[in-house]
């Protein structure tokens, strides 16, 4: 008899419940928008913590739906979402404020303070990663200070998938790697820290933290209240899950030596594994197997500047695609076609999103004049996107991790013209994975592995993940690509000082 796994994926701009065999296939999935408030400030970036529970646990029902199975068919339970940011919740596990995105930049004012109190240095040394404003801790900071009534009433307080997990289940949980990732663990213990509660100015929080889990340990089990919504049965296993960067990793079957994963989602993430620390690193998380950590470096924004420039400059790109009948991203990808990197003149900076190169960064165009075509401004946002790749991924090589290949995930890889971009910028091959829900297939692997359909990652990974043909880089486009780095690099550097005045 045919069993299934369900993997969840919630994202800063939209959420699913997709349902796959055990050989990696999808069965059914269902999506919803990620709903943001209004911003009541220039840098708050919100969410209503039961609204967006009702819309996901609304896509588990849709999906089980649309797949005409029985739910008692299926073995297990695995969710992703976004790391960082911060959901709260009283003593009885009610939500007590708005849920925060990790765009969510209200807590600068505090990174600024832990600096002058000179603890910022002391903390990134105990999580053994960079800081920043959108992590739980500098936002729970921010709460203590600016509004005291809500800080007094948190009873807990965790990550967005956690809040999922305990939804689903009744138990408040998280697991390693996302709870390390979002800056709230020692990682040389892999334990929480009285010391960090301390130094991030929030010790009595310690207390309240949730209980730590492996990514395949099963947390809990759905309660009846959960199935009522859902359509799942009672009972079916939850495992602790993992934040959808190691997600993506895990569905693209990324752990082999010399293998990167580049997620160009929202986020700019570029990551490998090893068994060391690396300094200056985005973050080192744990990892699949202890004594190895996830090697980080990222910013905020990939495939988001793409999604902006659709929504804001994509309008003549989107009337031809209506007199077509076809779809946007096909007359995009034609028109990113017309320009060859050795004819390009405009640079973007791919800088829409916090946390980036400075802390001041906006995006730009640079090089733009009357004969400027549309074309080459739809190049320049894939080539602009490709770079701050390729500065994640240079630091990575610099720090001498071995890269021999890349697996390429998020919305872009489904493109072969942005594929062949990244392989001639990066020159490694790029792959790509046979399956368009990587975070969801990630989920649903350790899931099955929690619940006992594969007896470790191994296994899990011949069944369900199919890759590729890789994507080879083109060597005559190397000095080309190489020269325009430079430019797109002293751009950056250049505007620098002008941030620094904002």
């Amino acid at each position: 008899m045919a069993e299934y796994l369900i993997g969840i994926d919630a994202g800063c701009t939209s959420s699913k419940a997709v349902i796959f065999d055990t050989d990696g296939r999808i069965i059914a999935s269902a999506a919803t928008p990620s709903m943001r408030f209004k911003k009541r400030r220039a840098d708050f970036e919100e969410f209503d913590v039961n609204e967006l529970w009702n819309l996901v646990s609304g896509t588990i029902k849709e999906s089980i739906q649309k797949a005409k199975i029985d739910p008692s068919l299926i073995r297990g339970i695995g969710v992703t979402s976004f790391g960082n940011g911060v959901v709260f919740l009283d003593k009885d596990g009610n939500s007590i404020a708005p849920g925060c995105f990790s765009q969510d930049y209200r807590a600068n004012e505090i990174l600024e303070k832990y600096k002058k109190e000179g603890t910022y240095d002391k903390i990134n040394n105990i999580i053994k990663g960079t800081l920043w404003a959108g992590q739980p801790a500098p936002i729970l900071r921010w709460y203590k200070e600016n509004d005291r009534e809500t800080y007094d009433k948190i009873g807990g307080f965790f990550t967005f998938k956690d809040y999922l997990m305990y939804r689903l289940t009744g138990v408040f949980a998280t697991d390693l790697d996302c709870i390390g990732g979002s800056a709230l663990l020692d990682m040389e213990t892999m334990e929480y820290s009285r010391e960090l509660m301390e130094l991030f100015g929030i010790p009595e929080l310690y207390d309240v933290l949730p209980k730590l889990a492996e990514p395949t340990e099963i947390i809990g089990c759905v309660t009846e209240e959960a199935a009522k919504l859902t359509g799942l049965k009672v009972g079916t296993p939850v495992v602790a899950g993992m934040m959808d960067i190691l997600a993506c990793l895990v569905g693209a079957g990324a752990t082999g030596g010399g293998v990167y994963t580049a997620v160009a989602g929202s986020w700019c993430i570029n990551e490998t594994h090893s068994e060391r620390i690396i300094p200056g690193a985005s973050a080192n998380m744990p990892y699949l197997h202890k004594g190895e950590y996830l090697n980080c470096s990222y910013t905020g924004a990939s495939g988001s500047n793409y999604e902006w420039f659709i929504h804001t400059l994509g309008d003549k790109a989107k009337v031809e695609a209506e007199k077509r009948d076809v779809s946007i991203f096909d007359v995009l990808n034609e028109l990113i076609s017309e320009v060859r990197p050795e004819d390009a003149k405009v640079i973007f900076s791919p800088f829409v999103a916090q946390p980036s190169i400075h802390p001041n960064a906006k995006a730009n165009f640079i090089g733009i004049d009357q004969n400027t075509s549309y074309a080459e401004i739809c190049y320049s946002v894939a080539e602009g996107v490709a770079y701050i790749h390729k500065y994640h991924v240079d630091f990575l090589k610099n720090a001498g991790l071995p890269l021999d290949t890349i697996r390429l995930t998020g919305g872009i890889a489904r493109s072969k013209v942005w594929k062949q971009i990244f392989a001639d910028v990066l020159q490694v091959p790029i792959v790509g994975v046979d399956c368009e829900e990587t975070g969801a297939l990630g989920s649903a692997i350790v899931a099955g592995i929690g619940a006992g359909v594969y007896s470790n990652y191994e296994e899990a990974f011949n069944r369900a993940v199919k890759t590729k043909a890789p994507v080879m880089p083109r060597l005559e486009k190397y000095p080309c690509y190489e020269k325009r780095y430079a430019e797109w690099t002293n751009i950056n550097e250049m505007m620098k000082e002008y941030w620094n005045y904002k």
